[in-house]
């Protein structure tokens, strides 16, 4: 038997798609991104959970520091300099700041807080509006 938890974290954030791309997404535009993590096990612990929903507030300490309200940008944004001289929050990425690679960024972080001993992440969902998302499993 397989056991499955969710949990769902909003943020407010902007970004704007800058490698390789030539779409309207390349302008600095905002989201309402909706998170959800999903974490498994084969048991439950000693409470018959697969983890207290209130240990994963970590998750939610982690984006509300480092993505909520913030623009989020690719490491050769032109755009990166002009955040950081103005003071405003900045989140940095490696990649394009697609869906598909804030999800890979924030899959990568729950799993350092969730798998650990019968616990796994099981997959992350984000949300950057009510019909674009991406959904990413380990």
């Amino acid at each position: 038997m397989k056991y499955i938890i969710s949990k769902e974290f909003s943020f407010e954030a902007a970004h704007r798609l800058n490698k390789n791309y030539t779409g309207k997404c390349t302008n600095n535009h905002g989201h309402s991104w909706l998170v959800r993590v999903s974490i498994e096990a084969e048991t439950l612990d000693n409470k018959d959970m697969v983890i207290d929903f209130q240990d994963t507030k970590v998750l939610k300490q982690w984006i509300d520091e480092k993505l909520d309200h913030a623009t989020i940008l690719w490491e050769h944004d032109p755009m990166c300099q002009y955040i950081r001289d103005t003071g405003q929050r900045l989140f940095v990425t490696s990649k394009n700041p697609t869906s598909e690679h804030l999800a890979e960024i924030i899959l990568e972080k729950a799993q350092q807080f969730f798998d650990k001993g019968n616990t796994r992440v099981h997959c992350i969902e984000l949300n950057e509006t009510c019909t674009n998302g991406a959904k990413l499993f380990p």
